[in-house]
């Protein structure tokens, strides 16, 4: 039996409760949050961060760690003490970084019963490894009428034979087994799980007349996703992160890493009489990511004719001091900062934090109103 058989689908609502945790466990950091249900709306009872580098021996903050299931329970079940956690209704974000997104074409006659068999064989080309490595999770795209996208919908070839989409992710097992085993070993139940960039986008964005990017800016790599109406239309990794830019600036400077990290966090890339080559370290970093953001928005309009009309910046990069209005200018379409809070109801004195903190939340609140939406 498939390892994704023995729980529910990633793309399942799964259990609702009135009080719901979400788990974004990254690379360099954890998240989580919990929202609660008060007559009919999510608000937001309480949430919090902490820093992996610290469980590595010889760690810093901000450092990119891959920590065995041991290290990770441990930590989950610090930030879960820190934050006054009081249930155990949880999501668990899976990383895209550990899964392969792609949509498939086949013939409408095909029925649902068949799908089991007729997927994992198309989609044997589009994964790199062998399919005993990885877990498969599908979903037929409902069909629009007023759409023409070649990525959504019903489709006719040229021949006439109508196709239908299906939107197919190939998540590792190692990855799997690994986030399993950190709820098993927290204490936790590990029947709903869900892969992050769903979570960002029930998170983040609206509803949204016109293909968006979702551009999440990590602590290892860069994600990029086209997104129309809800479904992930292009999928995209950029091997550049904020642990790069942090690098970059520890070997031109000639500092250590937590050093060089905290001036990275506290110059961005604003202008600095005190250290002027951070500027231009982050500027450079930041022009290649978007170099191939546009080398990717280019391909989708040539490939779908039509234009992506805003996009929005998430993870922690995105709160780099000075990123937003340099990205305004590197981009045609609209840029804005990802602000997942505004879909929950927060105390007043807490706007302004949540603002500027939300780019970092958005995976953790998604996965919490996945627990809260029927």
């Amino acid at each position: 039996m498939n390892f994704l058989d023995r729980m529910k689908s990633l793309f399942s609502l799964g259990s609702s409760s009135n009080v719901a945790v979400g788990i974004d466990i990254g690379t360099s950091s954890i998240k989580v949050v919990q929202v609660k249900r008060e007559g009919g709306r999510a608000v937001l009872d309480t949430y919090g961060a902490l820093t992996l580098g610290p469980y590595v021996e010889g760690g810093f903050l901000g450092a990119v760690t891959n920590l065995p299931p041991e290290l990770l329970a441990k930590a989950l079940k610090d930030v879960l003490k820190e934050t006054n956690i009081t249930t155990t209704n949880v999501v668990l974000g899976i990383p895209s970084l550990s899964c392969i997104i792609f949509i498939i074409q086949l013939p409408a006659v095909i029925d649902e019963a068949s799908l089991a068999t007729v997927v994992p064989n198309e989609a044997k080309k589009f994964i790199p490894v062998p399919l005993s490595d990885v877990s498969l999770d599908w979903y037929t795209i409902p069909r629009r009428e007023d759409s023409s996208s070649s990525a959504t919908g019903a489709l006719t070839a040229a021949g006439g034979e109508q196709k239908i989409s299906v939107l197919v992710v190939a998540t590792l097992n190692e990855t799997l087994v690994r986030y399993t085993q950190t709820l098993q070993k927290s204490g936790l139940p590990f029947d709903s799980l869900e892969i992050d960039v769903f979570s960002q986008i029930r998170s983040v964005i609206a509803r949204e007349l016109s293909p968006v990017l979702l551009m999440d800016i990590g602590a290892s790599k860069t994600k990029l996703a086209v997104i129309e109406h809800g479904i992930v239309e292009t999928f995209h990794l950029v091997n550049r992160g904020g642990q790069d830019m942090s690098l970059s600036v520890a070997r031109s400077l000639e500092l250590p890493f937590d050093r060089a990290e905290l001036l990275k966090k506290e110059t961005g890339i604003l202008p600095s009489t005190d250290h002027p080559q951070i500027q231009e370290i982050l500027t450079t970093h930041f022009t290649d990511i978007f170099s191939e953001t546009n080398s990717i928005l280019l391909a989708y309009e040539k490939r779908y004719n039509k234009s992506v009309s805003k996009i929005i910046l998430s993870g922690g990069g995105a709160l780099t001091r000075g990123l937003l209005e340099y990205a305004k200018g590197q981009f045609s379409a609209e840029v804005v900062l990802a602000d997942p809070f505004a879909k929950m109801e927060a105390p007043v004195f807490l706007q302004g934090v949540l603002k500027t903190t939300g780019p970092e939340f958005s995976i953790a609140i998604g996965l919490a109103l996945k627990k809260l939406q029927q």
